[in-house]
């Protein structure tokens, strides 16, 4: 089998150019040596221009995306962008649990971020007093333990499970009987 070098052809003509170029200045009186570093050096620069174009990468396309809301890239990012740093969870996570539970409480037409009292009663009974608190008046991220009390509380939400009877207790109760 024999090994053939694969050649852009659109790179041809202008290889051949180069190289008439370099004859002509010979011929007008540039010396041998000079023109032939010089034309050696325009190929060289011509083939590295053609084979690195930095914005088109014909072998990599991008897949759609076509994932779903709540599909396992979304579990698998939260996941990993869940421990920050001091003990607190992530900036990141923290934004995404507070969008969680906007989106959750939205669907009853309660509004999270609302200041008006009828609406921060609503939420604070659907999440309960701490975690609507901890959600709503300190800017910081929380500690693991405190987001974990917050996506309780949104589980709850989605479950329809009033505040204060969480399914914790029911679960405990069925693996001692198991």
């Amino acid at each position: 089998m024999k090994l053939r070098p694969t050649t852009d052809k659109k790179i041809l003509t202008p290889a051949t150019l180069l190289v008439a170029t370099g004859i002509t200045l010979a011929y007008l009186g540039l010396d041998l040596p000079h023109a032939i570093a010089l034309t050696v050096a325009l190929l060289i620069a011509l083939v590295l221009a053609r084979r690195t174009d930095a914005g088109h990468d014909p072998q990599h396309h991008a897949l759609p995306d076509t994932n779903r809301d709540g599909a396992r890239r979304d579990l698998s990012d939260l996941t990993w962008a869940m421990h920050g740093s001091h003990g607190r969870v992530s900036e990141r996570a923290h934004q995404r649990v507070r969008a969680l539970a906007a989106t959750a409480l939205a669907g009853e037409g309660i509004d999270l971020r609302s200041t008006d009292p009828d609406q921060v009663r609503a939420a604070s009974a659907r999440l309960g007093e701490q975690v609507h608190r901890q959600m709503t008046s300190d800017l910081r991220p929380p500690t693991m333990k405190v987001l974990r009390s917050w996506v309780g509380a949104i589980e709850n939400l989605a479950d329809g499970t009033p505040v204060g009877r969480g399914r914790g207790a029911h679960e405990q109760q069925t693996r001692a009987d198991a």
